[in-house]
């Protein structure tokens, strides 16, 4: 099959092609950013820099280059940066407004791990979350990999009011977890791998 060069693409669909990149990850985007002057001008666009993910960013990267690429990001409206943004200020920084209102404007812009953790700090905070029945099975599956795959990045020092709110929430919903019939029987409590892989068909949707 002949080759189709990306170059020979209408303007428009090369932009979308690079978007569609930048969502899916940096590292792509970088490699596409090196291939060629015309790709390198495209991967320049706003819009790229509000489609990237920044939780794909490879961590080790060049501190150097972290902070003007988060600020541009920012200045895109990002979602994937207001909720970075968001999390450091809610539970690191104390700044509880501001935060829950950066994470929310993610949230907004159906960024899915904003919208998770929308519900579950409002849950835990004022015992809000009314939404957190509309996530499907397929969508707490989804989430669940980026939490595990994120816990080298976001396992992180949290401010105290934080630490005491987690500790009533667990000490609240961890007996009710436990005492549904359909709960899986774990040795090691809150083993996040050992609870996805004891799950079944047949669990309700809370235990679920």
């Amino acid at each position: 099959m002949p080759e189709f060069p990306i170059e020979n693409l209408p303007t428009d669909l090369q932009g979308l092609v690079v978007r569609c990149v930048a969502h899916n990850g940096c590292q792509d985007l970088f490699r596409l950013r090196a291939t060629c002057k015309s790709m390198r001008a495209l991967t320049a666009d706003a819009e790229v820099y509000a489609s990237l993910d920044m939780l794909t960013i490879p961590w080790r990267m060049p501190l150097f280059m972290l902070p003007p690429l988060l600020r541009r990001c920012y200045q895109e409206e990002n979602p994937s940066t207001l909720y970075i943004k968001g999390v450091e200020y809610f539970y690191r920084q104390d700044r509880h407004v501001e935060g829950l209102a950066l994470i929310k404007r993610a949230a907004d812009a159906e960024y899915q791990p904003a919208s998770y953790t929308y519900e579950m700090t409002t849950k835990i905070w004022s015992g809000d979350g009314d939404h957190l029945c509309g996530f499907t099975r397929e969508t707490v599956a989804e989430i669940g990999k980026v939490v595990r795959n994120s816990d080298g990045i976001w396992n992180i020092d949290h401010n105290e009011d934080f630490d005491i709110k987690r500790h009533v929430f667990v000490s609240t919903m961890v007996p009710t977890f436990y005492s549904c019939p359909c709960s899986p029987i774990l040795d090691w409590d809150w083993a996040l791998y050992h609870i996805e892989n004891s799950k079944a068909k047949d669990m309700c949707n809370r235990c679920f």
